[in-house]
C-alpha cells in the first residue's frame, strides 16, 4: 500500500511545463476525422482516421529532430496499417490471432523501431465489431498521414528548434555547475550528473543533424566547446577547495563567467567583455603576486595553485566566448531529408520481450472465449502495464488504473450529460489536449485523459454510457493484475546475473582512463572519460533494476562504488587539465599513475575470477617522492629561480593532492568491489 501511495503522489508531479501547443496539435489531429465522419455521415470511418492519427501520435517521439520524427511517422504509420489488416484477417481464427500477438508483442518488446502501435492496432482489427474490410486500413492510413502533416508542417522554419533546445538544456546545465563549484558533494553531484545528461543530449541531437565536426560552426563544435566547459569546472572544484583564503576571488571570477555564458546563449554578448575583464584582472593579481617575489611555501605553493586556476578560468572564458559567437551567428546544419534506413535499436533485454508477448497471448486467450470488442482493454493493460522490472510495472500499473477510473468516469459523466457525436468530439479535443501535452511530462496525468481517449475512439459509433464505463474500468483492473502476476513469475531475477560483468567494465574502463594519463595521451582522455561515465552508469541503472525485482536489493557497496568512480573520474579531470598546460611532467607522477591503472586492473581481475584481491598499496613511496619534489621546487623559486622552475612547481602543487586523491579513491574503489 505504502509503495502504491508513493508511486501516486511521484506520478502526478510535474517536474516540467507541458507542451501545450504540441498537446492541441495532437487533438485537432485526432479530431478532424471524427467531423468529417459525422458530417459525411459515416462516423464509423471518422473513428478509424481518428484512431490512426491517435496511434501515430502514440509513437512519435516530440522533441526530436525533425528529420528524424519524419522517418519514425513513416513506418509507424505503415507498422499500424499493416497491424490493423493483419488483426482483422485474424479476427475469424482467434487461437492464431493469440500466437501471433504474442509473437509481434515480443518483437515491440525488443525493438524500439516497431514500438507498442502496431500491436494495439492489431489487436483493435481483431476486436473490430463489425469488419470494415479494407475501408479501416485506408482511413487508418490516412488518420496517421494527417498527423504527420501537422506534425511536421512547421519544419521548414522550426528545423533546427530541437538542436537549440537541446544545446541551450546543455548551456544552462553548464551554468548550473559553475554555480556549484562550492556546493556540498551530493549537491554538486546532482549538478554535475545534469550537466553530463545535458551534454549527452546536446551529442545526440548534434548527430542528428549530421554537420560537418570540423566546420568551425557546426553543431558538433559547439557540442565540443560546451564539454571543455564540463571538464574546466570538474577541475577547477578540485583546486578551489585548495585554494584556501582565495576562494572567495575565484567565485567572484566563476560568477561572472557563469552571468556571461546565460546571457551569451541567449544572445546577447554584453556580459562576455565583462567577464573577460573579470578574468584578466584575476590573472593580473597573479602576477602581481609572483612579482612580489614571496619566500614562505604556503604563499609560493598558493600562488602556483592560483597559475592553475587561471589556466582553467582563461579555458572557461574562451568557451564563453565561443558559445557567443554561435549564438550570434547560428550552427551551420545543412538541411538534409530524412533517410528511411530500418534501424532495429533494441530497446529492452530479451526476457523482457519474451515476458512481454508470453503476456500478450496468455491476455489474448483469456478472452478468446468471451470475443466481445470490450476484451481488448484486458489486453491493452496487460502489454502497456508490464515494464521490464517488478516495481516499474506496480507504479505503471497503479497509474494506469487510477487513471481509468477518473477519466473514464469523468467522460462517461460528461457524455451521459449531453449525449451526441459533437459532444464526444469536443471532449477528444479536450482530452487529447491536455492528454498528449502531459503526456511529456507525467504519466499519471496521460493515463487519466488518454485511456477515456481511447475509448471513444475505438467505439466510436457506440455509448460511453456508465456501463460500458463500468465493463472497461473491470477490465483494466484485472489487466493490471495479470501484468504484475507476469512481472512476478516470468523470469523476475535476472539482474543480478549481470552485476560481474558491469563490475569488470567499471574497472577496466576507469583503469583505461588512468593509463590514460600515465602515458599522457591527453587527446583520447575525454573520449575514455566519458566510455568510463557510462559503465558508471550502466552498474548504477542495473543496481536501480535489482532494487525493483521482488525481494531484490541492491548492495550498498555497489552504491559506493560508484559514486567512489565519479571521483576517480573528476580526479582524472584535474590531472589532465594540469598536464594539458605543463611543458614538464614528473616521472613520479607517471609511477603513480600506472600503479593505481595496475592496482584496478588486478581488482578486475580478482574479481573475473572470484578471487581475493592482491594487498594494498598505498603507493606512498612515490606520493612521498612527488611531495619531496615539490619541496625542493618551492626552495629553489624561493631563491628566485628562473621561470622554467615555477612552470614546473605549477604543475607539481596542483598534481600533488590529486595524485593522492586518487591514489585514494582507486583504494576505495577496490576495496567496495572486493567485500561482496
Amino acid at each position: 500500500m505504502r509503495g502504491a501511495i508513493t508511486s501516486l503522489r511521484r506520478g502526478f508531479e510535474l517536474p516540467a511545463r507541458p507542451p501545450w501547443s504540441y498537446g492541441l496539435l495532437c487533438a485537432v489531429a485526432i479530431s478532424f476525422p471524427l467531423v468529417v465522419g459525422v458530417l459525411a455521415g459515416h462516423p464509423h470511418w471518422g473513428g478509424m482516421g481518428a484512431l490512426g492519427a491517435y496511434f501515430t501520435a502514440f509513437g512519435d517521439s516530440y522533441g526530436k529532430p525533425y528529420g528524424e520524427r519524419a522517418r519514425g511517422i513513416a513506418i509507424k504509420v505503415l507498422l499500424v496499417t499493416a497491424g490493423f489488416e493483419v488483426g482483422s484477417l485474424l479476427s475469424s481464427s482467434p487461437w492464431w490471432a493469440v500466437l501471433v500477438i504474442g509473437v509481434v508483442a515480443a518483437i515491440a518488446g525488443q525493438w524500439q523501431a516497431v514500438g507498442m502501435p502496431p500491436v494495439l492496432a492489431l489487436i483493435t482489427g481483431f476486436y473490430l465489431v463489425p469488419p470494415m474490410g479494407p475501408v479501416g486500413p485506408l482511413m487508418l492510413a490516412l488518420g496517421g498521414i494527417l498527423y504527420g502533416l501537422l506534425a511536421l508542417s512547421l519544419w521548414p522554419v522550426r528545423r533546427l528548434h530541437p538542436l537549440n533546445e537541446a544545446l541551450n538544456d546543455a548551456v544552462d546545465a553548464m551554468a548550473g555547475m559553475l554555480d556549484g563549484l562550492d556546493l556540498p558533494d551530493e549537491e554538486w553531484a546532482e549538478r554535475r550528473e545534469k550537466g553530463a545528461e545535458g551534454l549527452e543530449e546536446a551529442a545526440t541531437a548534434a548527430a542528428a543533424y549530421q554537420g560537418e565536426k570540423k566546420a568551425d560552426r557546426s553543431p558538433d563544435a559547439y557540442v565540443q566547446t560546451l564539454v571543455r566547459i564540463f571538464h574546466e569546472s570538474v577541475a577547477l572544484r578540485v583546486l578551489r577547495q585548495e585554494a584556501g583564503a582565495e576562494q572567495g576571488e575565484i567565485d567572484r571570477v566563476v560568477a561572472a563567467l557563469s552571468a556571461a555564458l546565460r546571457t551569451a546563449a541567449s544572445g546577447s554578448s554584453e556580459a562576455v567583455p565583462g567577464a573577460l575583464a573579470v578574468v584578466a584582472a584575476f590573472g593580473e593579481r597573479i602576477q602581481r603576486l609572483r612579482a612580489r617575489k614571496l619566500a614562505d611555501p604556503e604563499s609560493l605553493r598558493t600562488v602556483a595553485l592560483l597559475g592553475q586556476v587561471r589556466r582553467c578560468l582563461d579555458r572557461i572564458a574562451v568557451a564563453v566566448r565561443t558559445v557567443g559567437v554561435f549564438a550570434a551567428e547560428g550552427v551551420r546544419a545543412p538541411a538534409r531529408l530524412p533517410r528511411f534506413t530500418w534501424q532495429l535499436d533494441s530497446a529492452n533485454e530479451p526476457e523482457h520481450a519474451g515476458r512481454l508477448g508470453l503476456a500478450a497471448a496468455a491476455a489474448m486467450a483469456l478472452m478468446v472465449g468471451t470475443h466481445e470488442h470490450y476484451g481488448k482493454w484486458f489486453v491493452f493493460t496487460v502489454l502497456l502495464g508490464l515494464r521490464s522490472t517488478y516495481g516499474d510495472t506496480v507504479d505503471r500499473v497503479v497509474l494506469r488504473v487510477v487513471g481509468t477510473v477518473l477519466g473514464g468516469g469523468m467522460a462517461a459523466l460528461v457524455l451521459a450529460a449531453v449525449p451526441s457525436d459533437f459532444t464526444i468530439v469536443a471532449t477528444v479535443l479536450v482530452f487529447g489536449t491536455l492528454g498528449f501535452a502531459l503526456r511529456e511530462v507525467s504519466y499519471a496525468y496521460w493515463s487519466i485523459f488518454a485511456t477515456p481517449l481511447a475509448l471513444m475512439l475505438t467505439d466510436f459509433s457506440s455509448q460511453l454510457d456508465w456501463g460500458a464505463a463500468g465493463i472497461r474500468i473491470a477490465l483494466t483492473f484485472a489487466g493490471g493484475v495479470m501484468a504484475l502476476i507476469a512481472a512476478r513469475v516470468l523470469w523476475p531475477r535476472g539482474e543480478s546475473s549481470k552485476i560481474q560483468r558491469l563490475i569488470l567494465d567499471l574497472l577496466r574502463t576507469h583503469a583505461e582512463v588512468v593509463r590514460t594519463l600515465a602515458e599522457q595521451n591527453l587527446d583520447v582522455l575525454s573520449e575514455r572519460t566519458d566510455k568510463a561515465g557510462q559503465a558508471a552508469d550502466q552498474l548504477s541503472e542495473s543496481l536501480d533494476r535489482l532494487d525493483k525485482e521482488p525481494g531484490g536489493s541492491a548492495p550498498e557497496e555497489l552504491r559506493t562504488a560508484v559514486m567512489i568512480a565519479r571521483k576517480l573520474r573528476d580526479d582524472a579531470m584535474l590531472l589532465g587539465a594540469v598536464m594539458r598546460g605543463a611543458e614538464v611532467g614528473l616521472d613520479a607522477s607517471v609511477v603513480v599513475l600506472d600503479a593505481v591503472a595496475d592496482r584496478l586492473s588486478a581488482t578486475a581481475r580478482a574479481v573475473q575470477d572470484n578471487k581475493r584481491p592482491p594487498e594494498e598499496d598505498a603507493f606512498g613511496d612515490s606520493l612521498a617522492e612527488v611531495a619531496s619534489h615539490v619541496d625542493s621546487l618551492m626552495e629553489e623559486a624561493a631563491e628566485g629561480e628562473p621561470s622554467a622552475v615555477r612552470r614546473e612547481l605549477r604543475f607539481a602543487v596542483a598534481a600533488h593532492p590529486a595524485l593522492r586523491t586518487l591514489g585514494a579513491d582507486a583504494l576505495d574503489l577496490a576495496r567496495s568491489v572486493s567485500r561482496l
